[in-house]
């Protein structure tokens, strides 16, 4: 008997299903980030000698991309989500408007992580 619906391996990737996974994806990897931050941010006031080991630590370059990809997954997110509220009012539901919201968070979200790249460095 064949399936009901079609595999998901004729289908072609388009832009707002790759947002979409990506965003999922995304959150998945930004809490598992959140105790290491909450760490580094408690650390200091009550260790001051583990704040300096992480300040040093989050200073290598390496650490630094990471860095710009957790502030990418994150406005990624926080863009999308107003997206999705504007959707809960039914604004902007139509599918020229949804390409169009779509456009405008990638090159906000790139505006964003490239100017908080080059804050970092």
């Amino acid at each position: 008997m064949a399936p009901l619906s079609p595999h998901l391996q004729i289908y072609r990737p388009f832009l707002t299903m790759i947002f979409s996974i990506s965003s999922r994806i995304g959150v998945i990897a930004f809490a598992f980030s959140i105790p290491f931050f909450a760490i580094w941010l408690g650390s200091a006031n009550t260790l001051p000698q583990l704040n300096v080991l992480l300040t040093i630590f989050f200073n290598f370059l390496p650490v630094k991309f990471i860095f710009v990809f957790w502030f990418f997954i994150f406005n990624h997110h926080l863009l999308n989500g107003f997206k999705y509220f504007l959707w809960s009012f039914a604004i902007g539901m139509e599918i020229k408007n949804v390409y169009l919201t779509t456009y405008i968070i990638l090159a906000m979200n790139i505006m964003m992580t490239l100017t908080f790249t080059w804050m970092l460095f």
